[in-house]
């Protein structure tokens, strides 16, 4: 049955960002770009621009609906768009790692190297790397990324996720890109391997930071995720429905611009928008409005035939509780059914975007496969309907002895690898031992751990780069390999 609300929803949002863009304007900080736009013959007035809604179509008519991102090993390669979901870990710089009780402690490099093999060894994530938390014991400078990527692309062979942006940090990662891979620039539009946010300034602005990065990637042909964060009542209106239409044209603009700097540039539609606490001011994302605005990321993108970017298991919880779980799945099952694409921050994030856990790791996995049996649906074919099991068994009979369940037991029903069944171990509480049970799968997983292979001449290729920057790559093998030591 046709859902005439949201189709009358996504008409007024639509008509109200049109507004937004025509009358009122993006402000852009950033000379060189408002210069690009104005020899576009779209109106520059000061430091803002004004798209017709013609224009605007035009030009976001130009991203690719569907395109391919190239992971070293082919087959992790993410095909993006459509009715596709590839879900992501968290990617956003969290400087911190808390434990079960919801202490905090400075993230370090260590940190990441894990995180770095959890994600590798995780089959629901193609894409690897990225800030999944900023070390401390790093200095925070134009090389800290570069070292990221560095291990990234030593511990795992899946798509890679860029870092915090700007024009140096991106121009050293193309290098780098250009020369673990042995391509030219031409050979990196071809094949991409990298995806990147580019994030507004809300409301209705883009920092030079941002456009310097969104310059970058997009002038090298790889993916952009143009992805406002507003917040309702302040960088946006505190109804939701306006909030929605600053997001929408906020990344219509953003989407535009990537196709001005180089038509074709595969350009993913982002949200991460959602609302403030209104009692605090603080950015609030494990909530109603969040999953709203997840779900019409979804609907709007696919209206403009975009790839789409939002989710995941979002939750502004201070620890592993039933907060974090209630959370973590309204906003990530929005997302899975409304076939968000690039389904961001899918594992391991508390405390709204401030804090990574490996527990909540492993508790977000649990959620992603909890959500993918539920939306795979039945299958009703004769094997599984099985009446000729439930005649032969009849009324008053079991199942249990049946040669059909003896088929079936290990595969029909879900199997969680972490929740409690059955009695209770003598002696435990009811959480120790549920969390017994996710650090043991947690230990289970870096056990696990196989470092993919880095041809000799891409790792000397790469060696010579990042030492051009200044970075010592025997230091990071180094690291790398006392943490293999230590586990």
């Amino acid at each position: 049955m046709p859902d005439y609300k949201t189709e009358q929803n996504l008409k007024n949002i639509h008509d109200a960002s049109m507004a937004i863009i025509e009358n009122t304007g993006i402000r852009l900080h950033h000379t060189d770009i408002l210069q690009l736009v104005r020899e576009n013959g779209i109106r520059v007035t000061g430091d803002r621009v004004y798209f017709t809604r013609n224009q605007l179509k035009e030009w976001i008519s130009r991203a690719p609906y569907e395109f391919i991102i190239h992971a070293r090993n082919p087959a992790h390669n993410m095909h993006i768009g459509g009715d596709r979901v590839e879900h992501i870990s968290y990617n956003s710089g969290f400087p911190f790692v808390v434990d079960l009780e919801g202490n905090r402690r400075k993230a370090m490099f260590d940190d990441y190297l894990t995180f770095l093999k959890l994600v590798h060894n995780t089959s629901a994530f193609n894409m690897n790397g990225g800030v999944m938390v900023t070390p401390a014991d790093l200095p925070n400078d134009a090389n800290l990324y570069p070292a990221m990527l560095y291990a990234a692309l030593l511990l795992s062979d899946k798509c890679l996720f860029g870092g915090m942006g700007g024009k140096t940090e991106s121009l050293k990662t193309m290098q780098m890109l250009q020369a673990v891979f042995d391509v030219d620039k031409e050979g990196l539009i071809q094949t991409p391997r990298i995806a990147n946010l580019v994030s507004s300034l809300s409301p209705l602005q883009f920092d030079e930071k941002m456009l310097d990065t969104l310059r970058v990637y997009a002038d090298h042909g790889q993916p952009v995720i143009i992805s406002p964060a507003v917040m309702s009542g302040t960088t946006g209106p505190v109804t939701m429905a306006g909030t929605i239409a600053v997001s929408n044209a906020e990344a219509l603009v953003g989407i535009a611009l990537s196709q001005m700097i180089r038509p074709g540039t595969p350009a993913i539609y982002g949200s991460a928008t959602s609302c403030a606490d209104m009692r605090t001011g603080a950015f609030a994302i494990g909530t109603p409005e969040s999953a709203l605005a997840v779900k019409y990321c979804a609907r709007l993108a696919k209206m403009y035939g975009l790839p789409c970017r939002g989710g995941g298991a979002l939750n502004d919880a201070k620890n592993v509780s039933v907060q974090a779980g209630y959370e973590s799945m309204m906003v990530q099952f929005v997302a899975n059914q409304e076939k968000i694409n690039f389904n961001f921050h899918s594992a391991g994030g508390l405390d709204s975007y401030g804090a990574m856990s490996y527990e909540k790791y492993i508790v977000d996995l649990e959620i992603l496969d909890r959500i993918k049996y539920y939306l795979a649906d039945l299958n009703t074919d004769a094997t599984h309907l099985a009446v000729d099991v439930i005649e032969q068994v009849g009324p008053g009979g079991e199942f249990l002895t049946q040669v059909h369940t003896a088929m079936h037991c290990r595969k029909a029903p879900f199997a969680s690898r972490i929740s409690l069944k059955g009695v209770l171990p003598a002696g435990k509480t009811a959480n120790d031992a549920l969390m017994e049970n996710v650090k043991g799968q947690l230990h289970n997983m870096l056990d696990a751990y196989k470092q993919p292979a880095l041809p000799e001449a891409s790792g000397k290729k790469l060696d010579a780069c990042i030492q051009s920057f200044g970075l010592d790559p025997r230091e990071i093998r180094s690291r790398i390999a006392a943490t293999q030591k230590l586990k």
